[in-house]
């Protein structure tokens, strides 16, 4: 899948003119004073429940107090904290998990609040690690060690250091604790490769940042799919389903390790990347960033809204594979029983959901900056 995605974006590419290596900051001059619209971006998903009505939790006010007491607890204050709450971490896992109960809710919104905040230290301008290589891959091996640890999964080695005492590293706990009590060992195993995957890929993108690397559409799919922390999401689905609305015990492993799960998981990293890097491009042009698909596909088009447009062309595409997947796996489960395919359909309706519910969240949280880029049609147009 994300080769035919990069083959495609960049055979497009070459149509125009060649991709090539410009400094960061020529890319970003080349972009400011750019006009850009951004199209509704809800008829991508049409059909898939919560596109037009919005489905959410019921329980989420009671777990958006839970999440600013974890807030404070994180020793956030001021405009920090004010950005944070503001983000609405609660609302990110009611529109993404709207199904799940209000204790594996509490923490999918942990595990929501964790992945943001963990990320923000390499990620944002004045973080403590942004511009710190070195002490960021200190903060990587600890995070690593931690989560082996929460989730059973420790070695000799890990435990001969002493634990960490970084608030943001420990705040897994709770997610560790959970997924413990309910994840069988490949499944602990799965959730902990994704974590790698996470972690590593925020690593591939610091190193070309720092370095003044403009990647090409091939590397920066390479840790795009990492960073956006959507396979760890992907990863938590079998925890988030509605026990009344599967068979209650895991999917069996052949699923599991099928192209078809895989696919699902591609599929649903591109759609909710994609909206993201879409929503996000004002946000980010104010900051300096271009690790972007948007400002990555214009080196390649010399047009901003021809990128917009192949961008969207690539979010429908990867819409067709999704359902074509979820047809591949559900057929798989057929020649078992009803009760599996019960739990397929369940889990295949969690992945959309958190498809939708990115986007329904993206739209409204104040993260993005783009309430007053609101066009009466739900497009968005801004300058950059």
């Amino acid at each position: 899948m994300t080769m035919s995605l990069t083959a495609t974006t960049t055979n497009l590419c070459e149509a125009a003119h060649k991709p090539h290596a410009n400094p960061r900051d020529a890319l970003f001059a080349a972009l400011q004073g750019k006009e850009a619209h951004i199209p509704n971006l809800k008829p991508t998903l049409y059909g898939w429940r919560g596109v037009d009505i919005r489905y959410v939790s019921p329980h989420l006010d009671a777990v958006r107090v839970k999440v600013d007491e974890r807030l404070r607890n994180l020793g956030y204050t001021g405009k920090k904290l004010r950005a944070l709450c503001g983000t609405d971490f609660a609302l990110f896992a009611a529109l993404w998990w709207p199904d799940a109960s209000p204790e594996k809710l509490e923490v999918l919104a942990a595990l929501s609040l964790w992945l943001f905040t963990w990320d923000d230290e390499i990620d944002e301008v004045t973080a403590l690690y942004t511009n710190d290589f070195l002490a960021a891959q200190q903060y990587r091996d600890d995070t690593l060690r931690y989560v082996r640890q929460c989730l059973g999964l420790a070695t000799k080695e890990d435990e001969n250091k002493p634990p960490t005492r970084n608030k943001i590293i420990r705040s897994f706990d709770v997610i560790g604790h959970a997924l413990c009590h309910e994840y069988d060992a490949a499944q602990k195993t799965r959730f902990y490769d994704e974590i790698i995957r996470f972690i590593s890929s925020t690593e591939l993108e610091q190193r070309g940042r720092l370095e003044g690397v403009v990647p090409d559409l091939a590397e920066f799919w390479n840790f795009r799919l990492g960073t956006s922390a959507v396979y760890v999401a992907c990863a938590v689905g079998e925890y988030a389903i509605d026990a009344t609305r599967s068979a209650g015990s895991p999917l069996p492993t052949r699923l599991m390790e099928s192209a078809a799960r895989q696919s699902i998981w591609d599929e649903t990293n591109v759609i909710i990347s994609l909206q993201n890097d879409l929503v996000s491009l004002k946000k980010e042009m104010k900051v300096g960033g271009i690790d972007n698909f948007v400002p990555l596909v214009y080196v390649c088009t010399g047009d901003v809204q021809q990128a917009i447009e192949l961008s969207m062309h690539a979010l429908q595409t990867s819409r067709e594979r999704f359902e074509a997947a979820a047809q591949q796996l559900l057929a798989l489960s057929s020649e078992e029983n009803d009760e599996l395919m019960l739990s397929v359909h369940a889990y295949i309706e969690v992945m959309r959901s958190n498809c939708v519910g990115n986007l329904n969240w993206s739209l409204q949280t104040g993260r993005y900056m783009l309430e007053e880029s609101l066009q009466a049609d739900g497009s968005y147009k801004f300058t950059l």
